[in-house]
C-alpha cells in the first residue's frame, strides 16, 4: 500500500494531467441545439465580435521561497509565466489574435479558475456605466477590484495595458458596430506571494465617420479572477513543470495582441 505522501503525489499528478489536456468543444448536436451551426454545418462566425488581450507585471521586491528543483526556471515569476502559457495552450487560446472564438474564450477562463497551482481564488465583478466621453468608471472598477492585491506600480502597469487594448480596439478593423471582448492578464509579486489574475469585460463600439471607433453609452461588467501561486504544489510537481515549454515574464507581457500598441490617450480615461 502506498504512503500518504505517495498517494498525494499520484493524485496531484492526475489532477495536473487532466487539467493540462484541456477540454473539447461540445458535440455538434449540442452546437446545433444552441443555434451555433450554420446551414452548411459549420460553426457560425460572428463578425461583430473581436478579442483584445494584454498582460501586465509588477513586483514589490519581497523575498520568495527557494526554487529548489525548479531552479532551471531562474525565478518564480518564470514558473508562473510558464503555467500561464500552459493555461492558454490547454484552452487553445491565442492571446496574439483579435479573432474572437467563444469556445476558446470560455475555456480559458475555466482553465484559469481550475488551475491546480492556485489557491485562495477570488472571483467577483463590478458594474459601471461608460461612454465615449467617460471611461474613468472602468478604471475605478479595476482599481477597486485589484488595488489591494497588487503594488501601486503594478496597478499603473495594468491601467496602461488596458489603455493599449483600448487603442487596439480603436484601430482594429471590423463591422460598423462591434463588441470588443477585453482580457487583461496580471502577474504580480506582493507581500511574498506570486499572484495571478484575470480581468475581463466587453465593450460595444460604433464606427463614426471622421472619428473612427468610439464606445457607446453602456453598462459594462468588469470581472476579476485572482489567486496565489501554490509554491508547495509547484515544488512537488517540478518534474512535470520542467517538461513544459518555458516562458519568462517579458515574453508573457509582450505576447499579446495589444502589446505593440501605444496606450490610448483619449481624455475620456480621466472623465
Amino acid at each position: 500500500m502506498s504512503t500518504g505522501t505517495e498517494e498525494q503525489a499520484r493524485r496531484e499528478a492526475v489532477e495536473i494531467a487532466l487539467w493540462a489536456q484541456g477540454r473539447q468543444a461540445p458535440p455538434r448536436e449540442v452546437l446545433a441545439e444552441l443555434g451555433l451551426l450554420g446551414p452548411d454545418g459549420r460553426v457560425l462566425a460572428d463578425d461583430g465580435q473581436e478579442a483584445g488581450a494584454g498582460n501586465a507585471y509588477g513586483e514589490d521586491g519581497s523575498r520568495l521561497p527557494d526554487l529548489g528543483p525548479l531552479a532551471p526556471f531562474g525565478s518564480w515569476q518564470s514558473v508562473a509565466a510558464t503555467i500561464l502559457r500552459k493555461t492558454a495552450d490547454s484552452a487553445g487560446f491565442d492571446q496574439t489574435s483579435t479573432v474572437f472564438d467563444v469556445f476558446q474564450w470560455i475555456l480559458f477562463e475555466i482553465q484559469f479558475a481550475s488551475m491546480p497551482f492556485l489557491y485562495d481564488i477570488t472571483e467577483d465583478s463590478r458594474d459601471v456605466s461608460i461612454s465615449s466621453l467617460s471611461l474613468s468608471p472602468a478604471v475605478r472598477a479595476v482599481t477597486d477590484l485589484v488595488g489591494g492585491l497588487v503594488t501601486e506600480d503594478a496597478l499603473t502597469g495594468i491601467v496602461d495595458s488596458i489603455k493599449k487594448i483600448g487603442q487596439l480596439a480603436v484601430e482594429n478593423p471590423g463591422q460598423p458596430e462591434k463588441n470588443s471582448n477585453v482580457q487583461q492578464g496580471v502577474l504580480t509579486v506582493a507581500d511574498g506571494n506570486v499572484r495571478l489574475g484575470l480581468l475581463r469585460t466587453a465593450v460595444r463600439m460604433e464606427y463614426r465617420s471622421g472619428k473612427g471607433y468610439q464606445q457607446l453609452n453602456q453598462e459594462i461588467s468588469v470581472s476579476r479572477l485572482f489567486g496565489n501561486l501554490d509554491y508547495g504544489m509547484c515544488l512537488r510537481n517540478a518534474d512535470i513543470l520542467l517538461e513544459w515549454d518555458g516562458q519568462d515574464v517579458d515574453d508573457w507581457v509582450n505576447g499579446t495582441s495589444s502589446s505593440p500598441f501605444p496606450a490610448n490617450t483619449s481624455p475620456a480615461w480621466d472623465n
